[in-house]
């Protein structure tokens, strides 16, 4: 459940060098929604134009260049890789078998694919065009729950892990299982202070995602840490006008 000192925590945790924006003009707030997962029903707030909820985290290496490999020497197990249909995180040939990469630090490893793409990588079998999970902090949310909050790829997010009260700034890079949530990429976890191993790190709960509908950049600027810092700090000192006024103000 969301609580009230993560929300606090949400609204103090941002530079006060930031200039302060104007308000959003949408609704403060409403009752939680319930979101069903496979195994219990998530509560879902929306706040500000924000969509908040608190879940746990596993830990996601999809993107990087070394994620998987054969005989599961890469950062996770090769079997990480698989989805109900076969592979689900890798580049594949036609006969549906993994690609190697033939070149560079990472030869041998497969390709690791991310939902969200760098718009100025074209050859899919570079992976130079997919979301490094080691160096780019992402989280990963089921195509059913994005759809539902209209949550797009690229949309950017703030999460705050209450174990330690660190937090980070994050972006929407990845479509996860249905009915499970709460993932984030090796870099996410290691801002939030926590073990980032794919293969056995995890957080059990705690861990709150702020996720801003409609925030995603256009005109197919490369996504890098620092864009991602900058732009959603703006957000996220515009949702603290916004929701500081309707706490103060609640009607």
């Amino acid at each position: 459940m969301l609580r009230q000192a993560s929300l606090l925590i949400l609204l103090l945790t941002v530079p006060a060098a930031l200039d302060a924006q104007a308000p959003m003009a949408s609704v403060c707030t409403a009752p939680p929604e319930s979101f069903a997962l496979k195994h219990r029903d998530l509560p879902v707030w929306q706040l500000s134009g924000a969509v908040l909820f608190t879940a746990g985290m596993t830990i996601d290496a999809d993107g990087a260049p070394n994620a998987y490999g054969p005989k599961n020497k890469g950062l996770d197990l090769t079997a990480n890789a698989r989805g109900a249909q076969g592979w689900a995180a890798l580049v594949t040939s036609q006969k549906g078998a993994p690609v190697r990469q033939k070149k560079g630090p990472y030869r041998g490893f497969y390709i690791s694919t991310t939902s969200l793409e760098q718009p100025d990588v074209p050859d899919i079998a570079n992976p130079k065009r997919y979301i490094d999970a080691r160096t780019i902090s992402y989280i990963v949310l089921p195509r059913n729950f994005a759809d539902r909050f209209g949550i797009s790829l690229g949309d950017l997010a703030i999460v705050f892990n209450e174990t330690t009260g660190r937090s980070a700034y994050a972006i929407f890079a990845d479509i996860g299982p249905r009915g499970r949530i709460g993932e984030g990429s090796i870099a996410l976890a290691k801002e939030l202070g926590m073990p980032a191993d794919p293969r056995s790190s995890q957080a059990l709960g705690h861990i709150t995602y702020m996720i801003f509908p409609g925030s995603a950049a256009r005109g197919g600027k490369r996504i890098t840490p620092a864009r991602i810092r900058s732009t959603a700090a703006k957000l996220h000192r515009q949702w603290i006008n916004e929701s500081t006024f309707c706490l103060i103000n609640p009607s």
